[in-house]
């Protein structure tokens, strides 16, 4: 942040200032996760997913006769050992060997419908991975900038890679999965009852228990799962916010305490893990049990029966309880499975919750239906009696009312916070005014569909963002079809071709992360020479030069000076040299309008600005060695220093 004056001018910036009382970002930062991890079935999510499997109705309807074949061929495997065994018994080996041979043929068809099915399943899959991923990226592209005021960039990505994943797992194996399980668990329920209701009661004897102990298991569960949730989630904010301050972190030496309150996350995560591992891991045992006593249950009850049976059906009650044997443990797979599979539910119902809150949630600038294509624009704006807040009841702007011509140089200056670069926001329309209007050629901003506004507006921020790719498709940004000559014609005009030309690869100079690879002051310019090459007839300059060295502010200020004829330009500088130029200078204060005029006018006035000069004037005097000087040859040296770019920051020659 750049301070005119620094705290002898007593916090007085014409730099950026964030938000300038912008959007409070007080937001629990686990509240999107404890709102929306635990059910472990939303009906809600279930039928939103109904129309994504519907177009692929004949692969869903595949891979689901397959599933229902596997299940069958797998589940009635039980039945025809008993049947063997009775036949074995009798003395019928004919059919002792049409079951096996049955056996097995259900076995090869079981496994040819098995492999059809994950073979559809896999395909279904990434197909609907691709159309959700694609939805939702296209999806936050058009939402509105408060959006991304309350909603971390880190959950943002994690609804995109983890949260469709998850969806997906959902869509494909994971509900066939369930589904062969239930269709399982009925066909053991209705053999057995076929077979022998009453050693199938007998059976079931430990299933109201077992049900029972689940109900517990699952609050307790339900409550570990979510725990886990929120610690990764804070794990990963931590990480990712470390990573992205290492600057910060290493210039103020706080390695040793970041380090340390990542260790306490890190515990917090393991022992969240450990604890509903343990969860997980006690449930199984039980299973077995309630496996083990069935099991024994039906061994005492079913040898009772083979010898209380007369010797005629001896045959059939031990293909019976032989059938109930392997059953038992059948009938206790699918059980097991969906206790397993019930983390992976959970977080699927979760997953598709937070899908569907970033896919329902609306963008809060919308075009209004009869909003207007704008063919060209001459540059007019217009302030009338504009106000704005970020949060009702505390305003950033207030009756904010200010005529701009086209060709125009309006300079913003004030303390931080005073609504700077909120003003400039409103004219692109990434926030809407909450009270008067902006009006550009005669049209209410609101009237125009956005899209069409800012193709004609150009913006260079303080701290320029530059993509991954070469200089040349960095310039090129905003008009992906120009011409080779078009981008070094706006290199040129910026001063950037120079320094570009003595790149080992020139344009075609691969950025590294964040363009780490260029000094700040050259990737300044280069995001000036990508807002020239589209254009604008409204420029929007929000500390552009904070970072230019003097020599290359001079450059810029040059080709300023016939680039930005007939343009509209809005400013927000701490340099002297670039409000002197401006038509005027508006100085904020509060979020109001304090005073106005051109930098002459300003200083006759002897008001804000003229005291703010002035505390800057005696500074840069003293600084410079000056302070023997008075009256006219104070002001021709500093403003000398002022046309070769003077830094009332400190950081002028």
């Amino acid at each position: 942040m750049a301070s005119w004056g620094g705290a002898g001018a007593g916090g007085w910036s014409v730099g950026i200032g964030g938000q300038g009382g912008g959007p409070i970002r007080g937001r629990n930062a686990d509240s999107w996760d404890e709102e929306y991890v635990g059910k472990a079935y939303d009906a809600e999510v279930v039928k939103r997913l109904f129309p994504y499997l519907k177009q692929y109705k004949l692969q869903v309807a595949l891979a689901f006769a397959c599933m229902v074949i596997f299940a069958a061929a797998n589940f009635l495997q039980p039945l025809l050992i008993g049947l063997s065994v009775r036949a074995a018994a009798n003395g019928n080996e004919t059919m002792v060997f049409v079951f096996l041979g049955i056996m097995v043929a259900m076995a090869v068809l079981g496994w040819l419908a098995l492999l059809v099915q994950q073979l559809t399943t896999a395909w279904l899959g990434n197909k609907l991975l691709l159309q959700l991923r694609t939805e939702m990226y296209e999806h936050v592209q058009g939402l509105s900038l408060s959006f991304y005021d309350e909603m971390e960039v880190g959950r943002i990505i994690s609804r995109l890679t983890s949260d469709v994943t998850v969806m997906q797992e959902l869509l494909t194996s994971g509900s066939l999965t369930f589904a062969a399980d239930f269709i399982g668990l009925s066909i053991v329920i209705i053999v057995l009852l076929i077979v022998d209701w009453q050693l199938a009661l007998v059976a079931f004897a430990v299933v109201p228990v077992l049900v029972f102990v689940m109900i517990i298991w699952a609050r307790h569960a339900r409550k570990a799962f979510i725990d886990v949730r929120v610690k990764i989630s804070q794990l990963y904010g931590a990480l990712g916010e470390n990573i992205a301050g290492i600057r910060a972190i290493q210039s103020l030496s706080r390695e040793d305490e970041n380090a340390r309150q990542f260790d306490e996350l890190n515990q917090q995560n393991r022992n969240a893990n450990i604890w509903a591992g343990t969860l997980t891991a006690a449930i199984v045992p039980v299973i077995e049990l309630a496996v083990a006593i069935a099991t024994a249950l039906v061994i005492i009850v079913g040898g009772f029966m083979v010898l209380r049976t007369a010797e005629v059906n001896a045959a059939d009650a031990l293909g019976a309880v032989t059938a109930f044997l392997v059953y038992v443990t059948r009938f206790f797979d699918p059980i097991r499975d969906l206790v397993l599979q019930y983390t992976m539910l959970q977080r699927a119902m979760a997953g598709g919750q937070r899908i569907f809150e970033v896919l329902d949630t609306k963008p809060r600038i919308q075009d209004n239906p009869d909003a207007i294509e704008l063919d060209h624009v001459d540059g007019r704006v217009e302030f009338d009696d504009v106000s704005f807040h970020y949060v009702e009841g505390i305003p950033v702007l207030k009756n904010i009312s200010l005529a701009v011509e086209p060709g125009e140089t309006i300079a913003f200056v004030g303390h931080t916070g005073a609504g700077k670069t909120t003003i400039t926001t409103l004219v692109s329309r990434g926030y809407d005014v909450t009270g008067g209007a902006i009006r550009i050629d005669g049209h209410d901003i609101r009237d125009i569909k956005r899209r069409s506004l800012t193709r004609f507006m150009g913006v260079v921020l303080q701290n320029p963002y530059l993509f991954s790719g070469t200089i040349r498709e960095n310039i090129a940004y905003g008009r992906p079809e120009a011409t080779d000559e078009d981008i070094e014609r706006a290199a040129r005009a910026v001063g950037a071709h120079e320094f570009i030309e003595r790149l080992e690869h020139g344009y075609d100079t691969v950025l590294h992360q964040r363009a780490l690879n260029l000094s700040v002051g050259q990737r300044q310019l280069i995001s000036f020479a990508r807002a020239i090459l589209a254009e604008p007839r409204i420029l929007v300059l929000d500390e552009a030069t904070a970072y230019v060295d003097t020599q290359t502010e001079v450059v810029i200020q040059r080709a300023l000076r016939e680039l930005l004829k007939n343009r509209t330009s809005f400013v927000i500088a701490h340099r002297l040299s670039t409000i002197r130029e401006a038509s005027r200078i508006v100085v904020l204060d509060h979020g109001e309008i304090a005073e106005m005029g051109s930098h002459d006018e300003l200083l006759a006035k002897d008001g804000i600005y003229a005291g703010l000069y002035k505390m800057v004037y005696e500074q840069e005097l003293a600084k410079h060695g000056l302070e023997h000087l008075s009256g006219e040859d104070e002001a021709a040296a500093l403003r000398r220093r002022g046309e070769v770019g003077f830094n009332p920051s400190g950081g002028g020659s």
